[in-house]
């Protein structure tokens, strides 16, 4: 069986499944995404571009669909000058661009991950009540931002979510196309080392020192980067044995 993934970046939520296909089950795995092309564990990678996007002149609620249409016009492109990727099954993310136009290309199962919907009340833009709140304008485009969304869930075969709460943030009229598959852990390699001397950037950890880490894309308000700020100083207040190691770029990603 050909399984293509397509997301725009590698390995991303797919990665370790087009490896385990490959790996233990032997099926073909194409990879599709903006990184350049290669092969990583057997998995085939190729890459497109979008050659356009979202301009001043866009409407503001309209700069993220004009954006994944352009990214979805660069995927059919790219697969359309590759005759050998005739693929049984199809799996893309449902988030930065869209499986819509593939139906063109080929007649097979399309499966899309959607990671989540867009609302205005009791979600990310109003949960943190200890912030400015969002303007009208982005209160609006949070609502348009779910076109593309709707475009696939109506085009695909089938959707998942990565839990129960994502999914319940669908419309229930298509939550029954929707299952909860968890995206899992690689506990192979995130385990537990014994007796691992583990120096983070040329700094020694001391034997018994207690490490309190933070992991994130981005260092924002949306990940509760100042929340763990406070509870880092309240600790450091109370105990003189703590390392705090963060992970992550300075910047605002959501």
């Amino acid at each position: 069986m050909h399984v293509l993934f397509v997301h725009p970046n590698f390995p991303a939520q797919f990665g370790h499944i087009a490896r385990h296909l490959v790996q233990r089950f032997g099926h073909q795995c194409t990879f599709l995404s903006e990184k350049p092309e290669g092969q990583t564990a057997g998995v085939r990678r190729l890459q497109y571009k979008s050659a356009g996007g979202a301009r001043k002149e866009t409407h503001y609620c309209a700069r993220t669909f004009e954006n994944q249409m352009w990214a979805s016009h660069a995927v059919f492109d790219a697969l359309a000058r590759r005759p050998d990727v005739q693929p049984d099954l199809i799996v893309g993310h449902s988030g930065f661009m869209s499986t819509l136009f593939l139906r063109q290309l080929y007649c097979c199962p399309i499966i899309n991950y959607f990671e989540y919907f867009y609302r205005i009340v009791n979600s990310d833009i109003d949960f943190r009540k200890d912030l400015p709140p969002c303007s009208t304008m982005d209160r609006l485009r949070a609502l348009a931002r779910n076109a593309t969304i709707l475009l696939d869930l109506e085009n695909c075969d089938a959707g998942y979510c990565p839990t129960n709460w994502q999914r319940s943030r669908f419309p229930e009229i298509v939550q029954s196309k929707l299952t909860t598959i968890f995206d899992g852990i690689e506990t192979e390699l995130w385990r537990p080392l014994e007796d691992a001397q583990l120096p983070i950037e040329g700094l020694p950890i001391p034997d018994g020192a207690r490490v309190v880490t933070y992991v994130s894309r981005g260092l924002e308000a949306m990940r509760g980067f100042d929340v763990f700020m406070k509870a880092a100083k309240r600790i450091c207040d109370r105990r003189p044995d703590v390392i705090f190691l963060v992970i992550g770029e300075d910047r605002v990603a959501y």
